[in-house]
C-alpha cells in the first residue's frame, strides 16, 4: 500500500500518461484507416496510403517508446502500472514479457530513427532492425494496448481518486493562475476519466 503523498504524485503521473496514451489511439486509429481502408489524407506531394502509414507507424512506435522507457524522459508506466494496479501485477509482468522482446529494438529506432535521427548509417540500421524484428515489435504494440485496455477497464474499482486527482491539479494550476483556465468537464471527457454526478 503507498502512502497518501506517493499515490497523489503516481496519480498525477498517470494523468500525463492518459494524455499521452489519447494521442497514441487518435494516431493508432488514423494508422488503421489508413491502412486498412487505404484512405489517403489530402497532402500536396505524390504519397501513396501506405506511404503515409508507414510515417505514422515511425510516430507510432516513438510514441510507444515515451510510455515504456525507464530513464528520464521516460512514463516507466510499467512500474507505474504496478504501483497503481496491485492486483494487476500478475497481467503486467505477462504484458511486459510480451514487450520485452521487442524493446531494445524500439528503443534504439526511437533513438535513432524516430524522434531523433542519427548519422545515416546508424538511421537505416535501425530503421532496417525494426522491419526485420516486425514480429517482436508488432506484439510489443499490441500487448501494451491490451493490457493499457484492461486496466482502463478496472480504473473505476481501481482508481476511484482519479478524477479527483485532476482536480486537484487543476485547482492547483488555476491558483496560480488566479482564474479558472481549464473546462474541466470537456477536459475530463478528452482523457476519457469518468465524470462524477457531484456539482
Amino acid at each position: 500500500m503507498i502512502d497518501n503523498q506517493a499515490r497523489k504524485n503516481a496519480l498525477r503521473r498517470y494523468i500525463v500518461f492518459r494524455y499521452k496514451t489519447i494521442e497514441f489511439l487518435d494516431m493508432s486509429g488514423l494508422h488503421k484507416q489508413i491502412s486498412e481502408k487505404n484512405l489517403m489524407p489530402n497532402i500536396p506531394l505524390d504519397r501513396r496510403p501506405s506511404d503515409f502509414a508507414t510515417s505514422l507507424r515511425t510516430i507510432l512506435l516513438s510514441w510507444f517508446c515515451i510510455f515504456v522507457d525507464k530513464t528520464k524522459n521516460g512514463m516507466n508506466v510499467i512500474d507505474l502500472w504496478r504501483e497503481l494496479f496491485p492486483t494487476y501485477r500478475n497481467e503486467i509482468d505477462a504484458a511486459w514479457l510480451q514487450m520485452e522482446p521487442g524493446w531494445n529494438t524500439l528503443r534504439n529506432f526511437r533513438n535513432k530513427a524516430g524522434f531523433h535521427a542519427a548519422k545515416a548509417l546508424d538511421f537505416l540500421k535501425a530503421r532496417e532492425a525494426i522491419i526485420r524484428e516486425n514480429k517482436d515489435v508488432t506484439n510489443a504494440v499490441r500487448s501494451f494496448q491490451a493490457i493499457f485496455s484492461k486496466l482502463y477497464h478496472a480504473e473505476p474499482d481501481i482508481l476511484p481518486d482519479l478524477e479527483d486527482a485532476l482536480d486537484d491539479l487543476l485547482d492547483e494550476i488555476e491558483k496560480s493562475h488566479g482564474k479558472p483556465v481549464y473546462n474541466r468537464t470537456e477536459l475530463k471527457r478528452y482523457l476519457m476519466i469518468p465524470i462524477s454526478a457531484r456539482p
